[in-house]
């Protein structure tokens, strides 16, 4: 089945390409009136052409995110081969890789890999970024380690947004969606002149989904969501030298998620317990399908965030610029989760019943940056700048189960507080000098400075109900842990780049990354924990960028090889008998990655990339074994040597195109249009213990939009279908928390079709 799928997949692209053929002898005399828009990029922290910067970067417009009907971060993973996102049961948790790498642990007190920009603005956390792309002008994604000028939380890459600036004429757009399973979203922009030198930018929007999962014995729909938001721009000009610019946003997120699904029983250690838990989930029945549950709790994952900042950009007339970006953001965030996964309240014999699993998270982080860019003289060019970071992070937790025991139910439970500050300060510098016949020498550095403050207390007899025991392990344990940790990194980047003539060029590139030291803030840390260290990364890239002389054809391509060194992962502490945050050893990831865009006709688009990853486990020698595995299967007193083995969720190859294809109707008003995007990406493993169980096959997905479009731009229809093929995938794949050996699994929105519709207006 699946191969049928993945071939009527490729059928349908080459299909639309075939379809799309005869336009181009009608159009022919037209070819050369129109080109591929020219995309610029900020990779550099300077405007330049998506083909002149020497840089691998996928970089995607609003227009284009729209026409492919993305408008999330997780939605990026479709347009962008290198990149992959893994649900988990909240914002906090849920992770983005590049290139293989990211970070998935469950401490408050780790960095990501992956850091999300929004609007100069750098994210201290990814679960602050998983946020609606809303009026949004492009979305750069930056691969291989970014630390020299975006600093301490972008080893393995970037996510740069930049949503439309106010605009100088009156303009307006409203764009309505409506698709099944009660999924509704409006957005609104108005944008204009206020004054001869003040001009804003005001858009909203709300978005409500039923949700996807059914809870079977009381008809709920979960894992659903109620959001809305506002963001309002200012951009003052009081001369030509200056420009001010404030942003000012706030989002709120109401969502009855992420219920996961059980998908595999029959791998429990036990049989006994597959068998009753079989019985338990009916009429819910496991399987890679399952989109049900069996809860009685609730499950919730809300969030509320604003932010504010001020950007000043001032040109001195020998051409210098100077650049403040001040920056102040705070998130709130809480979720629970039903972790047994049944219905019922009290427990029964041998089996309990976990209903509360509960955090909350406040954060709040103050950012400056400063730059000061030289004109683009002959021969050179620099940059200097300086970043100042400051993060309050607190996190509260509590859990309780209940158990059967022969004098009756007895309660466990417990609850923990931690705290994370983080200060960190850095001086940059980057530059190019230009030898000339098309040569250039770039580079930079950049000094870090950080101090990490952490705290964690845990009282095993502060429990949340009267007569409730301890929890059990290090859960039931007193910790009182304050404390600080300092470092001070030296990090940078080398290349060379040649422009063999207007329109190729070619670079090779050496990175050093750096990703912060943390601490292991987390219900279940050991009082000896100690903080970890620094995780290192040198990535060594070269690439080449082709565009054609009549600019309707681009072609990139980048190979790369990066090591990680004292990686920051979960570990098994035999000791301590529990999983913890370490610097596990060393990790790789190598591959080749291209991209294309190709104007076939004057109504005909494709785009398109691929990506081959190698990402693989060089040394961790103390990781935790998967449950249930066995001495001779590799672990070895709770432990297990991942040598060798692959990076989770890092599909050797992944596939994406967008064909689009234009439709002239000149008897009427309104021209036509087509689109199909597609996706393919080879078996992956969710789970760094190597589960065999938590291997996903490949697959494909396909998605169609169809509609007319008025000839100017002012309004648009269209229908569309979301996995046009309704190919079963899952976002993750995991070992049940609470029944070893079980599988659970969380089944995105589209892992089935569905239907919608959506019109747009604007002036």
């Amino acid at each position: 089945m699946l191969t049928t799928r993945l071939a009527l997949t490729a059928s349908c692209i080459a299909l639309g390409t075939c379809l799309a053929m005869p336009t181009s002898a009608q159009d022919s005399v037209n070819d050369e009136e129109r080109k591929l828009d020219t995309v610029m990029v900020t990779a550099t922290k300077r405007a330049e052409t998506l083909q002149n910067v020497p840089v691998a970067v996928s970089a995607r417009s609003g227009e284009d995110l729209e026409k492919s009907g993305v408008s999330s971060i997780e939605g990026l993973a479709t347009l962008v081969p290198s990149l992959t996102f893994t649900q988990s049961s909240n914002d906090l948790n849920s992770s983005v890789r590049i290139r293989g790498v990211g970070t998935e642990v469950f401490s408050s007190g780790v960095e990501p890999s992956v850091s999300f920009v929004i609007d100069d603005v750098v994210l201290a956390r990814q679960g602050q970024g998983f946020q609606d792309l809303v009026d949004v002008e492009r979305v750069e994604v930056l691969r291989g380690p970014q630390s020299t000028l975006f600093g301490k939380n972008a080893s393995a890459g970037v996510i740069s947004v930049t949503t439309q600036a106010p605009t100088d004429t009156m303009t307006g757009k409203l764009d309505a969606t409506i698709a099944e399973g009660d999924e509704y979203a409006l957005r609104g922009t108005l944008a204009g002149p206020l004054s001869d030198t003040v001009s804003g930018r005001l858009t909203a929007f709300t978005k409500s989904l039923k949700g996807h999962i059914k809870n079977a014995p009381d008809g709920r729909d979960l894992n659903g969501y109620d959001n809305w938001g506002v963001r309002g721009k200012l951009l003052i000009e009081p001369g030509n030298a200056l420009d001010l610019t404030f942003i000012a946003d706030y989002r709120d997120t109401q969502q009855d998620c992420c219920a996961y699904q059980i998908r595999d029983t029959s791998t429990a250690l036990n049989p006994v317990v597959g068998a009753t838990l079989d019985a338990l989930l009916d009429p819910v029945i496991a399987s890679p399908e399952n989109r049900q549950t069996n809860l009685n709790a609730p499950v919730y994952n809300n969030s509320e965030q604003w932010g504010m900042s001020g950007k000043a950009e001032y040109m001195f007339d020998n051409g210098f610029t100077f650049t403040s970006i001040t920056a102040y953001r705070e998130w709130d965030f809480e979720n629970n989760i039903d972790v047994d996964a049944l219905n019922f309240e009290d427990p029964i014999p041998g089996v309990i019943t976990f209903d509360l699993n509960s955090g909350q998270t406040s954060l709040s982080q103050t950012s400056q940056e400063f730059r000061l860019a030289s004109p683009e003289w002959d021969h050179f060019d620099f940059m200097i700048g300086a970043y100042l970071f400051d993060l309050d992070l607190d996190r509260s937790f509590r859990r309780r189960l209940e158990a059967m025991t022969a004098l009756g139910i007895a309660g466990q439970s417990g609850q923990f507080n931690g705290s994370v500050g983080n200060k960190n300060y850095a001086v940059f510098a980057s530059g190019n000098l230009r030898f000339g016949q098309g040569t250039t020498l770039f580079g930079g550095l950049r000094l870090i400075d950080e101090t990490l403050e952490y705290q964690v207390f845990r009282d095993p007899a502060n429990t949340l109900q009267p007569g409730d025991f301890p929890l059990g392990g290090t859960a039931g344990t007193p910790a009182d842990i304050d404390g600080e940790t300092s470092d001070t990194a030296l990090v940078g980047n080398i290349g060379l780049r040649h422009q063999w003539n207007d329109d190729v060029m070619t670079y090779v590139r050496y990175a050093r990354g750096y990703k912060g030291r943390a601490f292991d803030v987390i219900f279940t840390a050991p009082q000896d924990t100690e903080p970890v260290n620094a995780e290192l990364s040198d990535s060594y890239e070269a690439g080449l960028k082709v565009q054609t002389p009549n600019s309707r054809l681009q072609f990139n391509a980048a190979v790369f090889w990066t090591e990680y060194t004292d990686f920051q992962a979960q570990e098994r502490d035999v000791a301590a008998s529990t999983i913890v945050v370490a610097n596990a050893g060393e990790v790789s990831t190598k591959g080749l990655e291209l991209d294309a865009s190709a104007l076939l006709t004057d109504t005909t688009l494709l785009q398109g990339g691929i990506a081959y990853t190698d990402a693989k486990v060089e040394s961790f020698p103390f990781a935790q074994c998967y449950r249930g595995q066995s001495e001779p299967e590799g672990c070895v007193n709770g432990a297990q040597d991942l040598s060798g083995e692959d990076l989770p969720n890092s599909p050797d190859w992944r596939f994406t195109a967008s064909l689009r294809q234009d439709i002239p109707l000149s008897s009427q008003v309104f021209d036509g249009f087509i689109q199909l995007d597609g996706s393919w990406q080879s078996e992956v493993q969710f789970q760094i213990d190597q589960n065999p169980n938590t291997v996903q096959d490949g697959y494909g997905l396909l998605h169609l939009s169809a509609g007319i479009e008025d000839e100017d731009g002012a309004w648009s229809a269209s229908v569309f279908v979301r996995n046009l093929l309704d190919e079963t995938y899952a976002a993750n794949v995991f070992s049940d928390p609470l029944y070893a050996g079980v599988i659970s699994q969380y089944l995105p929105r589209d892992s089935e079709r569905y239907v919608g519709a959506r019109l747009t207006a604007s002036f």
